[in-house]
């Protein structure tokens, strides 16, 4: 009875890594040429509504504020407004979790959270994510 005991405690730990996902896998997501809705497909539709982390940079919406709730999450480093922003399949926004904020930062990070789809026309996003964890990922040599 023991061991069956340690195999499920093993196995909740396992199952409760996030699962690591790339920016190539969010360049999957098509769009349905007359609703113009986005299409989730293959290993893009397995990870939605599910826990992931993923890497990137960090654009605050909220410039002067300490500590933010909502931001904008994308694969490259925010760049002045000459530069255009990444296509809609690769920029996030990103609400906390309600009661959680973070620390805005210049560094790549690590955000795990549930991703969804919602395309936000005015924001020219195509993916909605809950944060759960932020984690800076700045070299500390």
């Amino acid at each position: 009875m023991k061991i069956f005991a340690f195999f499920f405690t093993l196995l909740s730990l396992i199952t409760s890594f996030a699962n690591e996902v790339s920016w190539e896998t969010l360049k999957t997501l098509d769009i349905d040429p007359k609703t113009k809705s986005p299409i989730a497909k293959g290993e893009l539709k397995k990870i939605l509504g599910k826990e992931i982390t993923i890497k990137g940079f960090m654009m605050p919406l909220d410039y002067d504020s300490k500590a933010v709730v909502e931001f904008l999450f994308m694969p490259y480093v925010p760049a002045c407004m000459h530069v255009p922003p990444p296509p809609p399949s690769q920029l996030v926004l990103v609400k906390m979790k309600k009661g959680s904020t973070v620390v805005p930062s210049f560094y790549p990070v690590e955000m795990t959270g549930i991703l969804t789809l919602d395309a936000n026309k005015d924001l020219e996003s195509s993916f909605k994510m809950e944060g759960l964890k932020l984690k800076e990922l700045k070299d500390t040599k």
